[in-house]
């Protein structure tokens, strides 16, 4: 896993990740299973009214696992250039297909793809066009590999920059688990990727699991006021019976399009291309910093790796780019 940042700006999009190659498994504790089994009887399995088992099929054991982390490579290449094109492409999830990297899976895209032939400029091209395009050839390889599996990793790729007849940068998410591909921000702002809980604290208020524990907890209140209201009514000698919570759902949801927790305001659009770095940089450190001091293996952290991607000058590294043996070091960036 990992933490992917694309900041679309006025004047250029910064893409940013950290380099720490997490292998993870899906674990589940045993003791989270014991709820299925009797412990008086042998641990046979429980049973419903009606006799059957409440362990009914293997999802509802996938759904109660974690990734846990048991291998960590350091130095791993999350950030790609697309060049000649004014692009780039970031990845999380699994490192590798079967015997190939991401990475070079994607050297071979750029080498087969007619859009990156050279010195030869194609007449037209979008970044979603290129994503699609991405997707398929690294689909095509996914599918192979996973096909008769029912739990398939997951693989996030996001790719962002200029359309040929755009002057405004785009960014997309491509989910090759789903074989889909995703719009993200209308115009100018912030996109994140892979493990993101703790900058999405700060950039929107609240993390998703967060504003599901929300979610839950107002319906818990909801019903618990139910209960305590219709009790009160039958103590008071009143007929009247109340509708239940559940039918208001969507009128009483604590979080919802009109209202929700407030975030990091911030005119993106605005940013100069050092402040998208350093912006870019800050929201990659909270989550390594986070993980660091977490009572959890990490998943996150390394060097920070960063790149500017402008409509003319195209993709450039900002993080220093280069394979080192003590004092001696070659640069690796593409030209």
């Amino acid at each position: 896993m990992t933490t992917l940042v694309a900041l679309a700006t006025k004047d250029a999009l910064v893409m940013g990740c950290d380099s720490l190659g997490s292998v993870t498994v899906p674990l589940i504790e045993p003791i989270k299973l014991s709820k299925y089994f009797n412990a008086d009887d042998e641990l046979s399995l429980k049973v419903d009214e009606d006799g059957k088992p409440i362990l009914k099929n293997f999802n509802q054991i996938t759904e109660m696992t974690e990734l846990i982390p048991y291998n960590h490579m350091t130095h791993v290449s999350k950030l790609f250039s697309l060049w000649p094109l004014p692009m780039g492409v970031m990845a999380t999830g699994i490192v590798s297909i079967g015997e190939r990297t991401i990475k070079s899976l994607i050297g071979e895209f750029k080498t087969n793809d007619p859009a990156f032939s050279f010195p030869k400029k194609p007449t037209n091209y979008t970044v979603n066009s290129i994503g699609r395009r991405l997707l398929e050839f690294v689909w095509s390889h996914y599918s192979k590999e996973y096909k008769k599996q029912q739990y398939k990793p997951e693989l996030e790729l996001i790719i962002g920059g200029y359309d040929l007849q755009s002057q405004v940068p785009a960014v997309y998410r491509i989910l090759v688990h789903d074989n889909k591909i995703e719009t993200t921000i209308k115009q100018f702002g912030v996109v994140f990727g892979g493990q993101m809980k703790e900058i999405q604290r700060i950039a929107f208020g609240s993390d998703f699991e967060n504003k599901v524990k929300m979610r839950l907890r107002s319906d818990y209140l909801l019903n618990r006021y139910y209960e305590l209201l219709s009790k009160y009514l039958k103590e008071q000698k009143h007929d009247i019976i109340l509708p239940k919570p559940s039918g208001y759902s969507n009128d009483l949801r604590f979080i919802d399009d009109k209202w929700d927790l407030d975030g990091f305001d911030a005119n993106w659009g605005d940013f100069s291309e050092q402040n998208a770095i350093d912006c870019v940089d800050f929201f990659v450190d909270v989550m390594i910093k986070s993980q660091q001091f977490s009572d959890r293996l990490p998943t996150v952290g390394g060097e920070v790796h960063i790149a500017v991607i402008c409509k003319f000058q195209g993709f450039r590294f900002v993080s220093a780019e280069e394979w080192r043996h003590g004092d001696h070091a070659i640069s690796i960036t593409e030209d």
